[in-house]
């Protein structure tokens, strides 16, 4: 049996971002992973490759702060593109909104950055941390708590093995092998849609717009990425995606040009497609004795608005908080008075993001024709009022809570 502070169930962005968190102050950390992460020699400069087949994530404001706190946002910043203009639409709807960061007096509404430059920065940032053990190809098996303390079950290079700690936090994925194993149950809701993912390109340049479209099938969102490569997020009804990922590219172009219009250019070039159903994932509970369930484990939201990673992050800063105190009063980080208060301190926060999201996509599903005018005129409305614009880009940016 060996020992460790904090276990870490899951080596994904959340899981990564949380053992450099709690690196900082001081905290010894050991990271499980079950899929191998790809080698990587911390001395040498960073491989960046470009690519239409990658997917994206949009960063807050507060998540760059939180970056840069970390120290790592210039080695992220490079390859990230700032995101200086927002429009907002619908397919056949009079009604656009738009948002400039110049306006509201921000540098920008936040980040655009590939998973695989921002996953490899977290890792080689992990690896260069000598109070974080990273065991990648670590297969969780079991998962048991006692009065004072959790245990981890796991097979590593074929050999079964067991680590205790005082915390447990399972930020494994919307499946949570962990959240199984705890008995902790999970509401889903299927929208019954499918995110098409894919980066795409224009003849025109992107200068730094977002665009959400919403149309009769779902949103639809455009990026801007380095080189003039537009990160895209296609919402469709479950089913329709097979013919758009199998069709050829020429073919997809076309389809994807007659939904969104011609507002972003010409659109010349695609990279592969690929897949996701939409599901929301709730977790019932998030604390429990010698355990937190974090990330995607604990909420899994529709990827409208782009709110998702950085709601994640927001719950990675204020656990932090919360352990740094209890470790700094010499008292127990894993007491459940003290991870349940953690998750009460959360859950305002959360239940706006997550009916923000969920509104948002059952609002503009409705075609119903005095739904759609009441829309369009909201748009329009909101495009001229100053107020309005800046409470919906604090929240954009993660600053409003």
């Amino acid at each position: 049996m060996q020992h460790t502070q904090v276990i870490i169930v899951g080596g994904g962005m959340v899981g990564l971002t949380l053992a450099l968190l709690l690196a900082q102050h001081p905290f010894d950390i050991t990271l499980l992973e079950a899929v191998p992460l790809p080698p990587l020699n911390i001395h040498e400069p960073l491989p960046y490759r470009p690519s239409f087949d990658a997917r994206n994530t949009a960063l807050s404001r507060r998540t760059v702060a939180t970056y840069e706190a970390l120290g790592i946002w210039q080695a992220l910043q490079q390859y990230a593109t700032p995101i200086h203009h927002i429009h907002i639409s619908e397919q056949g709807g009079f009604g656009i909104s738009r948002l400039h960061a110049q306006e509201e007096k921000v540098e920008s509404f936040g980040q655009v950055i590939e998973n695989a430059w921002l996953g490899l920065v977290l890792l080689a940032a992990v690896k260069k941390n000598s109070r974080i053990r990273l065991l990648d190809g670590a297969t969780v098996t079991g998962l048991n708590t006692t009065a004072s303390h959790a245990t981890v079950s796991f097979n590593y290079q074929n050999q079964s093995q067991q680590l205790s700690a005082p915390l447990v936090v399972a930020a494994d994925g919307a499946d949570s092998l962990c959240r199984q194993l705890l008995g902790v149950m999970a509401t889903r809701h299927h929208y019954q849609q499918t995110a098409l993912v894919t980066t795409v390109q224009t003849h025109l340049p992107h200068q730094q717009t977002a665009f959400e479209r919403f149309t009769a099938q779902g949103p639809l969102a455009l990026l801007p990425l380095p080189d003039n490569r537009r990160s895209m997020v296609w919402t469709v009804p479950t089913g329709q995606e097979t013919t758009l990922i199998n069709c050829t590219d020429e073919e997809f172009l076309h389809q994807l040009q007659h939904t969104f219009g011609n507002r972003a250019g010409k659109f010349v070039k695609t990279g592969k497609r690929f897949a996701y159903p939409l599901v929301q994932v709730l977790a019932a509970q998030q604390a429990l004795p010698r355990v937190v369930i974090l990330g995607n484990a604990a909420h899994t939201l529709h990827p409208v608005a782009g709110q998702g990673f950085n709601l994640c992050l927001r719950d990675c800063l204020v656990l932090r908080d919360s352990l740094v105190k209890q470790q700094e009063a010499q008292a127990d980080i894993g007491d459940f008075v003290h991870l349940k208060a953690y998750e009460q301190a959360r859950l305002i926060d959360q239940q706006r993001v997550i009916r923000f999201c969920d509104g948002v996509v059952r609002g503009f599903s409705n075609q119903h024709m005095g739904l759609r005018l009441a829309r369009n005129l909201g748009l329009l409305a909101f495009d001229v009022m100053p107020n309005a614009k800046q409470t919906v880009a604090n929240y954009a940016m993660g600053l409003s809570v």
